[in-house]
């Protein structure tokens, strides 16, 4: 179960950082929204977080999408992670599993809870990683993890 944990906290932890990334580097040009870094920006970003790197860089002066960010995500982890870090048929099973979900609706809630603070600069990946964690521990995101888990649990069974 801890290895799974290990491949299911990289893998959403790659989600996060295209959605920060999105949070703070996005322009509209046209009408169309692009990832725009400055030269500094880019600088520091590929000498702070080498390992999502090729995944900024992917991005960089593509008119973004829900559909360009979800196969951007996907595959920088087919890439980087299936085969190499962790077993190749490990990877796409944890996209099926309600602990991923709840991953993804914890982090977007705690996006949404803090929206008001994380709009007046921009805070760091690590800072978003610290915070998010931090906040996890608390009362309140471990009843709604608890909360999803349940929800989840029965709509499984309605299905079956």
């Amino acid at each position: 179960m801890i290895a799974s944990n290990t491949v299911l906290h990289e893998i959403a932890e790659v989600f996060h950082f295209e959605f920060w990334l999105r949070y703070y580097f996005i322009e509209e040009r046209d009408t169309k929204l692009y990832i725009s870094l400055t030269e500094e920006q880019a600088k520091q970003m590929k000498t702070q977080f080498p390992d999502y790197w090729e995944m900024v860089e992917s991005m960089l002066e593509r008119s973004l999408s829900p559909e360009l960010s979800q196969r951007v995500v996907v595959e920088f982890i087919q890439l980087n992670m299936a085969g190499k870090k962790f077993p190749v048929n490990v990877v796409p099973k944890i996209f099926d599993t309600k602990d991923f979900s709840i991953e993804m609706i914890l982090f977007n809630t705690w996006v949404d809870l803090h929206e008001e603070q994380l709009m007046k600069k921009i805070y760091s990946f690590d800072y978003w990683i610290n915070a998010y964690q931090e906040w996890k521990e608390s009362d309140q995101a471990k009843t709604l993890a608890l909360s999803l888990t349940v929800q989840l649990q029965q709509e499984s069974q309605a299905v079956n």
